[in-house]
């Protein structure tokens, strides 16, 4: 609803723009951050980084199914003593691993966040540096267009100026 909004808002700004011969460009910065050598490295280095608590998140993802399913197995001939000391077992592992699940998403979406600020200046000179070079006056976030033909996209041309800088 938000981005619908702030397309039709943008639509009814840019429309005055459209008679002006503005040049138009569309970037998808995820694809930027995800393919530029600069994103490349930073995956590799947060894969590995994140690999022993995404593993002990899975073995623990693995012990709660396993208590799960010798719960439904066992179930009908343990004593209901028995069953209810399981059943907390299993509710505590299972809060175990929603909260170490919660940490490990909260950890990596700030490692991740941190990466794409200390990119945002690169990013920001390969982008003006390809605006220059095709004389664009706008670029806009793929997300916010809700079509855009490939002859705009400068994408792979920012990509491509991001790679070359150090």
């Amino acid at each position: 609803m938000k981005s619908t909004v702030l397309a039709v808002a943008a639509f009814f700004m840019l429309a005055p723009l459209a008679n002006a011969a503005t040049s138009v460009g569309v970037l998808d910065t995820v694809m930027v951050l995800t393919e530029s050598n600069a994103g490349k490295q930073y995956a590799k280095k947060s894969e590995a980084r994140f690999k022993p608590q995404l593993q002990a998140l899975q073995k623990l993802e693995g012990d709660v199914r396993t208590m799960q399913e010798k719960l439904q197995k066992d179930g009908p001939t343990l004593s209901a003593e028995q069953l209810k000391t399981r059943q907390l077992e299993l509710q505590r592992k299972y809060e175990d691993w929603q909260l170490k699940g919660r940490q490990y998403q909260t950890e990596r979406a700030e490692a991740d966040n941190a990466e794409r600020e200390t990119l945002r200046p690169k990013l920001l000179a390969a982008v003006e540096k390809v605006v220059e070079e095709m004389k664009l006056d706008l670029v806009l976030d793929r997300q916010m267009a809700i079509y855009s033909s490939t002859r705009i996209d400068i994408t792979r041309k920012v990509i491509e100026s991001l790679n070359k800088t150090k």
